[in-house]
């Protein structure tokens, strides 16, 4: 006779499985049907049994690596159509695509069409039949791997198009994108929001004297810099060759003006050595404010924002400038 085991612990009988094989959840509450199914799956999966759903969204929430759950309907505590909508409803990704797979009896009907309107992926009668589990689950399990696999690879697209390939910051796609969005939460309630335009200075001519690869190595320093000065809400982009822009919301004129002037004192500090010489980078800055700068949307800003970043510059650069006279908050 097959011994079953304690709570959210493997089977034993599937305990010498090793981790590469698929991870199945059984919620059932019969021991005899426990111990049939947990035979039936052999050395193909390994198994993890719940005696409810209670116990079930227990051992879901420890086990994100769980491929696939078959259900009984009627249980104590929490049945198998409040476990169906308990996971469907969850915000985590994982719980959208995780195939559930439900045992019903023959006449069932009520219980299936239900379950089916739950969010069930597949049903399966009792008396429960071998062969007809195990092709009902390897179908699931590989259609399910399958989604996760091109869900990955939208990502990675989606990742790669709004990435600049050479600083792993956003890129100017990115950064309009996003300002879209902001600016539009912006006016609806009524909060700040800001640009921050950057320029490296004479960066021709670090590419000139000391090569490409050092020019892309400033670039990536100044991108670092600007990444670690900034918080997680703000986007940090590169929008042209040695031009990057910063997305600030919830920031006003003055707590732009400030974070500025940090960027700028923090890239004139960094030692930026090629071979064995300090070669000196400055940036020059241009900002604007949304509600306080003439524009209503990114690219009217972001003109503004360039419209300053090169009075910074005819005014000698490295330095920031704040407003359509050329001034500076910071001497």
């Amino acid at each position: 006779m097959m011994t079953l085991t304690t709570r959210h612990n493997v089977i034993p009988e599937q305990a010498k499985n090793t981790d590469e094989q698929p991870l199945l959840l059984l919620v059932e509450d019969s021991p005899t049907t426990t111990a049939l199914l947990s035979k039936y799956f052999g050395g193909n999966f390994r198994l993890l049994h719940a005696s409810d759903g209670v116990e079930a969204w227990e051992i879901l929430a420890k086990n994100p690596e769980i491929a696939l759950v078959i259900t009984d309907i009627n249980m104590p505590n929490m049945t198998g159509h409040q476990l169906l909508v308990k996971i469907r409803k969850n915000d985590d990704g994982h719980y959208k695509n995780l195939p559930v797979i439900v045992m019903t009896t023959f006449e069932d009907n009520t219980d299936r069409n239900l379950a089916f309107l739950n969010g069930a992926n597949d049903f399966i009668t009792k008396p429960i039949d071998e062969m007809e589990l195990l092709a009902r689950v390897n179908v699931h399990y590989r259609l399910a791997q399958t989604i996760r696999e091109l869900e990955a690879s939208k990502m990675a697209l989606a990742e790669l198009a709004t990435t600049d390939p050479l600083t792993r910051i956003r890129n100017r796609r990115a950064f309009f994108e996003n300002g879209a969005k902001a600016l539009a939460l912006a006016r609806r309630y009524v909060s700040d929001l800001s640009v921050i335009l950057i320029d490296i200075d004479h960066f021709k001519k670090i590419n000139d004297s000391h090569g490409h690869q050092a020019g892309d190595e400033a670039l990536v320093m100044v991108a670092h810099i600007l990444t670690e000065l900034t918080r997680g809400v703000d986007t940090v982009a590169r929008i042209g060759g040695e031009e990057f822009a910063i997305l600030l919301p919830d920031t006003n004129r003055l707590g732009t003006a400030v974070l500025a002037e940090r960027i700028r004192a923090s890239i004139e500090r960094e030692q930026f050595i090629v071979g064995d010489k300090i070669v000196p980078i400055t940036v020059s800055i241009g900002i604007a404010s949304f509600g306080v700068d003439p524009g209503d949307g990114i690219d009217q800003l972001l003109g503004v924002a360039d419209n300053r970043l090169y009075m910074a510059k005819n005014n000698g650069r490295n330095r920031i400038c704040v407003n359509d006279e050329g001034k500076s908050t910071f001497a």
